[in-house]
């Protein structure tokens, strides 16, 4: 983990921000079935269909059946942070994040996202064996 430092008033104070840090993100599903009837409905209230977000599986205990995702909403431009069912997201992978934008949202976030630590590397890919085992594999292959 990379420690940065500020330079203010000839004093150095510690910042805890990163450069990059590791994340699971997803591409919202395109259609899938709502209410009752079993309408068919794009996308999700908050997500356009195929949006990319950010994943943080912080519920665990309850089978990871709700995640915390940052994303751009359908009718702005700003990133936001909410919970959605998991069943909303597909196409889950590993990748480094570098967009300040997004690194912002995590640092100021209230829930404790991954850093840029190889033991955040392999837990990000155990959970990816559970989410989308054909993608760890190709992650593993790509690390080995």
């Amino acid at each position: 983990m990379s420690t940065n430092f500020l330079y203010t008033n000839g004093k150095e104070e510690k910042s805890d921000e990163q450069e990059w840090r590791w994340c699971l993100v997803g591409n919202i599903v395109g259609e899938h079935e709502y209410g009752e009837d079993h309408e068919l409905r794009c996308g999700t209230k908050q997500f356009r269909p195929g949006a990319k977000v950010f994943v943080n599986l912080i519920y665990g205990g309850m089978g990871h059946e709700c995640i915390l995702v940052i994303g751009t909403p359908r009718r702005s431009r700003r990133y936001i942070q909410i919970v959605i069912s998991r069943k909303y997201v597909c196409n889950f992978r590993l990748q480094k994040v570098f967009k300040p934008v997004i690194l912002k949202q995590m640092n100021q976030s209230k829930w404790k996202w991954r850093g840029n630590t190889d033991s955040d590397q392999d837990e990000l890919i155990r959970a990816l064996e559970w989410l989308n085992p054909s993608e760890a594999e190709k992650t593993k292959d790509k690390i080995i």
